[in-house]
């Protein structure tokens, strides 16, 4: 007797990122989102990047559980076509740990004392950082700021991600700017708008726009300062999984 093939729920779509001066495109990202018979998903995201002389590829999948915290997560990279690095990297309750290769320092190993619950884990996509927020107390209102300190883990320090990957730590946190409802190629969304706040890798100002129907879509975001830049939603499938 044959089993019935029952796909998991998911999403797919397309971010690009463009000059905010020409809206010339220089990178995009692809992803896609399921969610599992426990509740958990899984981020599956391509990502390309050509900006002055950074040309970066990145392949990452990140699983979360129902509180958006991570699990674990696999990230590889690649710098003017050439693999750079890779890793994978599983989240305890009290420990981070990393089995990493890069081509300039090789085999890596790391254990990093964790405490939960975290901001979450920082894989340079822009569905990532639309994660980040999925533990935000919005009910706190425009304003509220919520910092978790040293509870902020990603793989890599570089604004781009192009390092790596490793277990590095960012002291930052998020401002509740306030809901606005925003069109995009992707079509019209009902969105909180949040911004970086704190950063301590020099990271320019960031605003972003995420979905308020708990899938915690990356819709839109705006960088200042010398990376100006804005990131649209422009392709969308599928119903959410909240």
């Amino acid at each position: 007797m044959r089993t019935k093939l029952v796909p998991l729920p998911r999403r797919s779509g397309r971010i690009s990122y463009r000059h905010r001066s020409d809206e010339a495109e220089w990178g995009f990202e692809d992803f896609t989102l399921t969610r599992d018979m426990s509740g958990g998903r899984c981020l599956s995201v391509h990502c390309e990047m050509a900006f002055d002389a950074e040309h970066v590829v990145r392949e990452t999948v990140l699983n979360v559980d129902t509180d958006f915290q991570p699990i674990d997560a696999y990230v590889r990279i690649l710098n003017h076509g050439v693999p750079t690095g890779s890793g994978w990297f599983r989240f305890g309750d009290e420990e981070a740990e990393g089995e990493i290769f890069t081509r300039d320092q090789g085999r890596i190993s790391q254990r990093v004392p964790i405490r939960k619950p975290m901001r979450g884990f920082g894989v340079h996509a822009l569905m990532g950082d639309g994660w980040l927020a999925a533990s935000f107390p919005f009910d706190r209102g425009a304003g509220h700021t919520h910092f978790l300190g040293s509870r902020n883990l990603l793989h890599s320090l570089h604004h781009f991600g192009a390092t790596g990957p490793r277990l590095e730590i960012s002291a930052s946190g998020l401002t509740y700017i306030g809901r606005e409802t925003i069109a995009v190629p992707a079509g019209s969304f009902d969105c909180h708008r949040l911004a970086f706040t704190g950063m301590t890798n020099a990271h320019p100002p960031y605003h972003m726009w995420i979905s308020a129907d708990g899938d915690y879509l990356y819709v839109q975001g705006v960088v200042e300062g010398y990376m100006d830049s804005l990131f649209v939603l422009e392709q969308l499938e599928g119903e959410p999984l909240a």
